[in-house]
């Protein structure tokens, strides 16, 4: 979950419409690599991060209302969390601090795995459920900055923030708040979606407001690099027969769905691209009964995307095709 507001909006080269790379400074070619609404995709040459230009974070009440659905249960937890726990380079004990830790999901299996956990969690409802529900004491309703500031003495083994890099307005400052809560020589581990992963059509998800920065696994190192940490590992997860039916059923899209309604879909990856009034409006209204129609044939849709993706999974692989997470281990260089 994205849980950092710490970063401010990105910068722009001094006289030029031009906008300067939030991971390396470096200038930006003029012309952007795709366009979504007011915003522009850019490729740096230099570090090869992709970034979208302007912008500005959402505040915590968009993030509560965009993934209420996800803050009262225990989710399971992302394979971003399992290669971390099953990571034998990875220190196995110690304190660790996990940023935008969500309902506590992978709190939780870090300390069954022996570590010693706190988290920071924006969203006050998940925040509680990890307290009252689970009972750990040490989550925080702050960004890693407020954190930093105010436990200046608490330092950690490990901290880490699985899916929260790439909502980053400005991801230097970002890592400097992360340096500042390691101890020295310490460990960070991430996922982030891999931009070179297989996709039939456009991931909304990936588009601000929700996501600003894309990331591969060379813009990854390099950027842990200039920030003075080594990489340990790093793994690509392959697309498997889960991620080869998404992207079949993605693939099949035609819109009937919405023509069918004649109503805003009420699905998240809709939703989230709304303005804030008007995805409230969609949030808080009860679904008609076409709209429930249409969402139960949707998920016989999904449903018989499986047996067609178990055919095609051989070729999946042949083809090395990759899935959404990109994860990596990193030590701060003494």
């Amino acid at each position: 979950m994205a849980e950092d507001r710490s970063s401010e909006p990105g910068q722009r080269a001094a006289g030029d419409a031009q906008p300067l790379c939030p991971a390396c400074v470096h200038l930006a070619p003029s012309k952007p690599i795709e366009e979504f609404g007011h915003y522009r995709l850019f490729h740096c040459p230099q570090c090869e991060l992709q970034f979208w230009d302007p912008r500005i974070m959402p505040n915590a009440r968009w993030y509560e209302q965009m993934y209420g659905g996800r803050d009262n249960k225990l989710l399971p937890l992302e394979p971003g969390h399992k290669y971390f726990l099953r990571d034998r380079q990875a220190p196995g004990r110690g304190d660790l601090l996990d940023i935008g830790c969500g309902t506590g999901n992978f709190l939780m299996a870090a300390h069954n795995a022996g570590y010693q956990v706190s988290g920071t969690e924006l969203d006050r409802n998940a925040a509680g459920f990890a307290k009252q529900k689970l009972g750990l004491t040490r989550v925080f309703g702050l960004t890693v900055a407020e954190f930093a500031e105010k436990y200046p003495t608490d330092k950690f083994d490990v901290v880490t923030f699985f899916e929260v890099l790439e909502h980053q307005a400005a991801p230097k400052e970002f890592m400097k708040k992360v340096k500042a809560c390691l101890r020295p020589g310490g460990y960070v581990a991430m996922s982030v979606p891999n931009r070179e992963r297989w996709l039939t059509g456009p991931d909304v998800l990936d588009y601000p407001p929700n996501h600003f920065l894309r990331w591969s696994e060379r813009a990854l190192s390099t950027f842990l690099s200039a920030h003075g940490f080594q990489t340990i590992s790093i793994r690509e997860q392959p697309a498997g027969v889960v991620h080869a039916a998404q992207m079949i059923n993605k693939g099949l899209r035609t819109g009937w769905s919405r023509k069918m309604t004649g109503t805003p879909s009420t699905s998240f990856r809709e939703i989230i691209q709304m303005d804030p009034r008007a995805a409230s409006a969609v949030l808080d209204a009860a679904p008609t009964g076409r709209q429930r129609a249409v969402e139960f044939l949707g998920r016989i849709k999904s449903l018989a995307c499986f047996p067609i993706a178990v055919l095609a999974y051989p070729y999946v692989r042949l083809r090395g095709y990759k899935g959404t997470y990109l994860y990596c281990l990193a030590k701060l260089s003494q």
